[in-house]
């Protein structure tokens, strides 16, 4: 193989692990997160009003 490939490849191995990573971070996307163990979120589960060291947020 010569430098050109080498380098070509490695950058699609990176690439691929990104988009790899990408597809599993669903939860932090604000996307519901649905696969063969876990369930669609119950629509009274989707918004909860929650409070850390006296500040409210709404988690999705």
């Amino acid at each position: 193989m010569n430098v050109l490939e080498l380098i070509r490849t490695r950058i699609l191995k990176a690439q691929r692990l990104d988009d790899a990573q990408y597809l599993m971070a669903k939860s932090y996307r604000g996307v519901p997160y649905v696969d063969a163990h876990h369930d669609e979120p119950k629509p009274d589960e989707v918004t909860k009003q929650l409070t850390y060291r006296g500040h409210h947020y709404a988690h999705h």
